[in-house]
């Protein structure tokens, strides 16, 4: 199953803790589904990771939406419902509004990008984006 296309409207939890985002970092590397083994060891490159802590990160990930969670034989078997940049762009995405300001002038500003130029470039590129979408549609 590939990981689903986040939209605007979904309702994604939000609350990524460090854990989850290395978790969903080590997934991306991994071909799924994964076991909790796997995500173990895969982590293990970076340093030690209790098997009980990972596999309680993952069965709250699976609660949350993030995984997807099936039993195989005796082990429990993960696949990611959304990406890594997925949930980081989302994460972004809510601080940046949450705070009220206007992401196109962020991330020029991360770009070190004039934010004046950058964001109406940015306008720009949407609309196009927009116009090509209408047309296909057609």
């Amino acid at each position: 199953m590939a990981a689903k296309k986040l939209k605007a409207d979904d309702t994604l939890d939000l609350g990524v803790g460090p854990l989850e985002a290395q978790v969903l970092g080590a997934m991306a590397e991994l071909t799924p589904p994964v076991s909790v083994r796997q995500v173990c060891d895969a982590l293990g490159k970076s340093g030690y990771f209790a098997y009980q802590a990972v596999l309680n990160c993952m069965n709250r990930m699976a609660a949350k939406g993030t995984l997807e969670r099936t039993k195989e034989r005796n082990a429990y078997l993960f696949r990611p419902l959304v990406t890594a940049d997925e949930v980081a762009a989302r994460i972004i995405t809510s601080v940046v509004s949450q705070m009220g300001r206007d992401l196109d002038r962020v991330v020029c500003q991360a770009l070190n990008i004039d934010p004046e130029l950058g964001a109406k470039e940015i306008a720009k590129l949407r609309e196009r984006v927009g116009a090509m979408g209408r047309k296909r549609k057609r």
